[in-house]
């Protein structure tokens, strides 16, 4: 009897002393069965991962999270849509003169002008803020430039444009996300036409007067000496700010009418979202 309980003792201090010089076998292999089951589990969801990329431990795999705001995860910039159509078109071989009566979106360059022009006066030396001439630069514009050499149509040129914005290659103006998260190729090609069309010696876009269609509502007010008009829109689907102001002004240009009016409910121009109810102002 003594000698089975000796017997006992020293196997259970040889196993204790066996888990302690080993720990990171059992660590090892621990983990390693963890790794199999969650890769198992990720499998059956999002397929088998190739070798080559598979993770270690495949339970930090998170199935893809659907965006709350698509518009926001594309990559923008606040570009003046005659500047960049000017700069599509100068690439094409077409330069465009800087229109001395469109909105100006940098105030800080017409104050230096305004400046510089004063300095002018005084001195009697003519000083003159010039603009930089039209010149493709940026990727969303050569990528444009590329496809009009190439003679693509304007589904290609949506469909190339969208892809490389999404795929974080190239940056937008922010006018042109819609209310689904896309570029809203259609309002830039149409931009680009109107300037040719300015180049060649033909008439900007005329202002429409828009008091009905789906989304639009107008108002009228009586005040004491006359009657005023308001007009709403109601963001519909596939809506970009830019498209709003072509809407109602003809021109992308205006869409910081648009903007500023209603920035209690629009935090960018790229935050537009079907269902908002923007005031229209008038020109």
């Amino acid at each position: 009897m003594i000698r089975s309980i000796v017997a006992l003792f020293v196997f259970a201090v040889a196993l204790c002393a066996y888990i302690v010089i080993q720990p990171d076998k059992g660590g090892r292999q621990a983990n390693a069965e963890q790794a199999a089951v969650a890769r198992a589990q990720t499998d059956s969801i999002l397929g088998p991962l190739p070798d080559a990329i598979a993770p270690t431990n495949a339970a930090l795999i998170q199935a893809p999270m659907r965006n709350t705001a698509p518009g926001l995860a594309l990559e923008t910039e606040h570009a003046q849509m005659e500047r960049t159509a000017a700069n599509v078109l100068a690439g094409l071989g077409l330069n465009v003169e800087p229109n001395p009566n469109a909105d100006r979106v940098d105030p800080m360059q017409e104050m230096t002008a305004s400046v510089l022009s004063g300095i002018g006066a005084v001195t009697g030396n003519r000083i003159k803020a010039g603009f930089e001439a039209p010149e493709a630069k940026s990727a969303l514009e050569l990528l444009v430039v590329k496809a009009l050499e190439e003679g693509q149509d304007d589904a290609y040129i949506n469909t190339v444009v969208n892809a490389a914005a999404k795929a974080g290659e190239i940056s937008v103006p922010d006018i042109l996300v819609t209310s689904d998260g896309d570029v809203d190729t259609a309002v830039l090609l149409s931009s680009i036409i109107s300037q040719a069309q300015i180049a060649a010696g033909g008439p900007a876009p005329a202002v429409p007067n828009v008091t009905t269609g789906e989304g639009v509502e107008v108002r009228v007010v009586q005040r004491a000496t006359q009657a005023e008009q308001y007009r709403f829109y109601t963001v519909n689907q596939g809506d970009s700010l830019g498209a709003i102001a072509v809407k109602f002004y003809g021109s992308v240009d205006k869409f910081s009418l648009i903007y500023d009016a209603n920035r209690q409910i629009l935090s960018s121009p790229n935050a537009i979202k079907v269902g908002q109810r923007l005031s229209i102002p008038s020109l």
